[in-house]
């Protein structure tokens, strides 16, 4: 395990594409059709596969009709792992220069996308496009500390997602795994909009969430609160009843996250405050991806 620009943890994660990958490059994903570099398939025929190299003698000998026999592989094929990257302005809080933790996941995941011989690549914006912050799938050397700066150093502004939306164009259309991070402080439509318009990719949704608001709220006492994309305050008495109304309604929207993500073909990942490798591999793990 190594660390970030920023201090993050970097670990190999165990991520997964559902179902086979398609492509020719050798990588570590199941992917279809039969290859050279995975695990025993099945026996063929070596005119279906004219390659002396793979001729299983045994085989060849025990097959009642004379046929000479080579061992045919598992295909394992490289996929393109991306980032789309939600720059609203709410997403710029709880974020510091040096404790990033969404900087931290996204470094994480190019330095764990480069070590699994897949390649990397990322669109971020929030209102508008943000074509400075667009990168093609590479495995260019540095990639992980380069992607720490560019994500540590633009938290986000404006409202809505509109640009992103406009962003996902630029993903290839081959089937990738797209990790979409993002506090999804969004209507449900829009939501909707955003998975349903990545229908061909396997996406894994990753929530940016704050303890701050959520949980450790004062019983009592004056609160000021200010709306990060409309830069709108307002100072509210927070009092026991309002506090649990609170709390009811961030439990109920996660609830309501919850039950949309599965609609789309998976759980999502809560990143709390920081960015911790060992809870997000338990969950790449227990099938979050």
């Amino acid at each position: 395990m190594t660390r970030t620009a920023g201090g993050g943890e970097r670990a190999d994660l165990p991520y997964r594409l559902f179902g086979r990958a398609r492509g020719v490059a050798p990588g570590i994903h199941r992917a279809l059709g039969a290859g050279l570099n995975g695990a025993f398939l099945r026996h063929g025929s070596l005119l279906d596969a004219p390659d002396a190299r793979r001729i299983d003698v045994r085989a060849s000998i025990t097959d009642p009709f004379g046929g000479v026999k080579v061992r045919r592989f598992e295909n394992r094929a490289r996929i393109d792992v991306f980032v789309a990257l939600d720059l609203s302005g709410s997403m710029a809080f709880g974020r510091a220069e040096n404790e990033d933790p969404v900087a931290d996941f996204c470094a994480a995941v190019a330095h764990a996308a480069l070590r699994s011989q897949d390649r990397f690549g990322m669109i971020a914006a929030g209102p508008r496009p943000r074509a400075d912050l667009a990168l093609r799938a590479t495995r260019r050397a540095g990639l992980p500390d380069e992607i720490w700066r560019k994500v540590a150093q633009d938290a986000g502004e404006g409202r809505g997602v509109a640009g992103l939306l406009d962003m996902l164009d630029e993903l290839p259309q081959r089937r990738s795994l797209v990790f979409v991070v993002s506090d999804f402080l969004l209507p449900e439509p829009d939501i909707e909009e955003l998975l349903g318009r990545l229908w061909r990719h396997d996406v894994a949704p990753i929530v940016v969430r704050s303890s701050a608001i959520e949980t450790r709220l004062p019983r009592f006492g004056l609160v000021e609160t200010r709306d990060l994309e409309t830069g709108r305050r307002r100072t509210v008495l927070m009092r026991r009843s309002l506090r649990e109304a609170w709390l009811a309604h961030a439990r109920e929207r996660r609830a309501s996250l919850d039950r949309l993500f599965r609609r789309h073909g998976r759980p999502a990942f809560d990143l709390v405050d920081r960015f911790d490798p060992d809870a997000f591999a338990d969950h790449l793990l227990s099938g979050g991806v």
